[in-house]
């Protein structure tokens, strides 16, 4: 077995070194290659844009015209000629030529150039014709822009060659472009001194990867696979049953860190039997891991009742709306798949976002955060929007009549252990549960999902520009005496909803802020406006309500409770 697990670890170092030989020398290569291949054809490429420009700048576009109609040489015909000739011969270049384009598929030769070594096939007489490809854009570029190519065209091998050119308009006297000037440059010239360069590089980096990774396997076979090999022994040992195995250790590197980790794992493993017999036993009074971190426990063992802590947090509440409703001619079982399917498209979102499950309830449950409110109006919104999508797909049962509300509060909280010896749970006391109790049930009444007291969003940075909310208006907190504003939320409504409460949203808060003036009358138009574009809102018929009901007492405005929901 030792020799066939040694055998094991050379072999696969091994065949870790062919494969990142190989695949360091493919990389380096291909990188290289496009290095330098790109280099090359930039300098090809600026050479032939010059020598374009240069040939274009001898040719009289006027004359050039005159040249493609009658196919008549003169005396500066020759001279231009010669000159292009000369230019072909002093530059590294394989054809430059000047073509008239006559017609969709068809280009005239005005000018071509040749030295003693061109075969006379490739050459392009005055008059001659040349079919014109218009899959090749470099052409009808320089003739549309005026301006040469700023890019090599690449052109497919023919009889001319494989070929990369660039195209330079000849100009006329009104500065039109009347044909092109060619420039080809031979691709296998550049193709041929990228290889040069890239072979010889590539050889040298192979040989020096080649000598690293055999050194590196020598240390790696006196240093690593030896001292493993020892080290599985005693894992082994201790596996068998042999809880107090010690490895030898020797040296101050990875494996004798390792060695002294496993001694110590080795003696704790024995220590710890005992402490987790001990959790076994405390699993039935299960209580969330993060009220353990609040009440200051490192483990379910400490908790004792009655302990509790004052703290403060961010309270969401969730609930079905009609669950009665929904549920009532469901049987138990498939009650319970319903219910379970809700929550497991509904709580991730919240644990996401840090949230903690405290309590699942009838149709609902609660959850507290120690993070921000905005994590939790986020998750309250992500979940909003992911059961839109779900309903909408008509992925849920009850698609027709099933949606959420929220409610969301924050402030001091009292978290206590409640119950008795045999078993317990934890528990949330605070005006802000009840706040947050209260929001979600209200929540259908609004024709809202997400309700959230003035307290909470003054505590997210930026809600009043990150989020499309609305002032829903105030609210009392019968126990303490408080009032407080609290607000809607739209921005997990459905898209019908979340428009027509923005398009509403001035004249909505308007009246809202005149009620809380106690000028009723001029709230109840506001409202009426309201209506008028957006029938179905149940908050602006409350107001409206409320308003017709007022506005008549004016002796009384004063004693008139400008609070539209008790807590």
């Amino acid at each position: 077995m030792r020799m066939k697990l040694k055998f094991g670890l050379r072999a696969r170092f091994i065949l870790i070194f062919l494969v990142f030989s190989v695949i360091i020398s493919a990389a380096s290569g291909y990188i290289t290659q496009k290095k330098y291949e790109a280099t090359i054809l930039k300098q090809y490429q600026d050479n032939a844009i010059q020598t374009a420009n240069l040939a274009a700048s001898f040719i009289d576009g006027d004359k050039f015209d005159e040249y493609a109609a009658t196919l008549q040489k003169d005396e500066a015909y020759e001279i231009t000629q010669e000159n292009l000739n000369r230019i072909r011969r002093t530059q590294d270049v394989v054809f430059i030529y000047a073509l008239k384009v006559i017609s969709d598929t068809e280009t005239l030769y005005v000018f071509d150039t040749w030295d003693e070594n061109t075969p006379k096939d490739s050459i392009g007489r005055l008059g001659g014709r040349e079919p014109y490809n218009p899959e090749y854009k470099g052409i009808a570029n320089a003739l549309e822009t005026g301006k040469t190519n700023d890019k090599f065209e690449i052109t497919e091998i023919t009889r001319f060659g494989y070929n990369a050119t660039i195209y330079a308009p000849v100009l006329n006297s009104m500065g039109k472009a009347v044909g092109v000037v060619g420039i080809d440059v031979a691709m296998n010239d550049i193709k041929s001194t990228v290889n040069e360069a890239v072979t010889g590089l590539l050889s040298v980096m192979l040989l020096i990867i080649t000598l690293c990774f055999l050194a590196l396997l020598v240390v790696v076979q006196t240093e690593f696979i030896h001292p493993v090999r020892v080290l599985k022994n005693c894992v082994q040992e201790m596996a068998n049953g042999k809880l107090g195995v010690q490895a030898p250790v020797k040296g101050n590197n990875e494996i004798s860190e390792i060695s002294r980790i496993f001694n110590r794992m080795s003696f704790n493993i024995s220590v710890h039997m005992q402490e987790i017999t001990g959790l076994n036993d405390g699993y039935h009074k299960f209580v969330p891991l993060e009220v353990f971190k609040i009440l200051q426990k490192t483990d379910i063992t400490q908790i004792r009742l009655g302990d509790y802590k004052e703290t403060v947090l961010s309270i969401l509440s969730m609930q079905i709306n009609n669950f009665d409703k929904i549920t009532e001619m469901k049987e138990s079982k498939k009650l319970f798949a319903y219910i379970n399917q809700i929550y497991s498209e509904t709580v991730p979102g919240i644990q996401k976002r840090g949230g903690v499950i405290g309590e699942y309830y009838k149709g609902g449950f609660s959850a507290f955060y120690q993070s921000s409110c905005q994590d939790v109006l986020d998750s309250a919104i992500i979940v909003c929007q992911h059961m839109n999508k779900l309903k909408k797909q008509g992925e849920l049962e009850e698609s027709e009549r099933f949606s959420l509300a929220f409610g969301i509060s924050h402030g001091s909280v009292m978290l206590g252990i409640v119950g008795n010896d045999d078993r317990f749970s934890s528990s949330l006391i605070s005006e802000q549960i009840t706040a947050s109790e209260y929001l979600k049930t209200i929540a259908w009444k609004y024709r809202a999902l997400i309700l959230i007291t003035g307290t909470a969003a003054e505590q997210i940075p930026g809600f009043e520009q990150q989020y499309s909310h609305r002032l829903l208006g105030m609210m009392y907190f019968k126990t303490t005496g408080k009032r407080e504003r609290f607000y809607d939320v739209y921005d997990g409504d459905p898209s019908e909803d979340r428009e027509m409460k923005e398009l509403t949203k001035e004249k909505f808060e308007e009246g809202v802020k005149k009620f809380l003036a106690r000028e009723f009358y001029e709230a109840r138009l506001c409202f009426i406006e309201v209506l008028k574009l957006y029938r179905l809102d149940y908050a602006a018929r409350e107001y409206l309500y409320l308003c017709n009901q007022y506005y008549q007492m004016e002796e009384d405005a004063q004693e008139i409770q400008i609070c539209i929901e008790e807590c």
